[in-house]
């Protein structure tokens, strides 16, 4: 859990009544894994926080269902379908953990409620939005700019021990490319 404050304390510091009711509507939950936390095809009402573990986002493509990773999330950032928290509509993210994980999970309904309830939740809430669509930007910025060695060292220096922790199928997905072609940028970066 201090993971968690130091993440609210870090975006904006909440008055203690705030942060008390604030931390009573969320539920710290484990997931062993493969689990999952929200699925494709099933409305998501909660967005997670990840206090340890790894998960990922990922779409199925429709042609032949084959799994694409939207993000891999490390302790400190956030996950879920934000879209179908908010317009209760399926998912077409699901939200799966890649080892054991623990994370807080809060339904959008308990979120909106704290923001009529505490005006000073609303600007919590706007500034974790801003830095969560800054890390969005910035991941959009890397596939689009960046050769997959490029995203792949990025990747390793946010989530340390990255290739002993998941699979590198896994890795391989989220940088866009074949498990072969991760290996091939692996060898070359221990001859370096």
């Amino acid at each position: 859990m201090d993971t968690f404050l130091k993440f609210i304390n870090n975006i904006h510091p909440l008055p203690e009544e705030t942060l008390k009711k604030f931390l009573s509507l969320a539920k710290v939950k484990s997931y062993k894994s493969g689990e999952y936390l929200c699925e494709i095809g099933l409305v998501n009402n909660k967005l997670f926080f990840v206090i340890d573990g790894i998960t990922r986002t990922y779409m199925k493509t429709s042609a032949d269902a084959q799994e694409i990773n939207k993000s891999i999330i490390a302790p400190g950032q956030i996950a879920g379908s934000l879209k179908s928290a908010i317009h209760k509509s399926p998912a077409l993210i699901a939200c799966q953990a890649l080892t054991d994980a623990i994370v807080v999970e809060i339904t959008v309904d308990d979120l909106a409620s704290l923001r009529k309830q505490f005006p000073d939740f609303s600007e919590f809430m706007y500034k974790t939005l801003e830095k969560e669509y800054t890390r969005l930007e910035e991941s959009l910025i890397d596939l689009l700019s960046k050769n997959a060695t490029e995203r792949y060292l990025i990747l390793r220096k946010k989530i340390k021990n990255i290739d002993q922790l998941i699979p590198q199928f896994q890795i391989a997905s989220h940088l866009g490319i074949t498990p072969i072609q991760l290996s091939r940028i692996r060898k070359k970066l221990l001859k370096e």
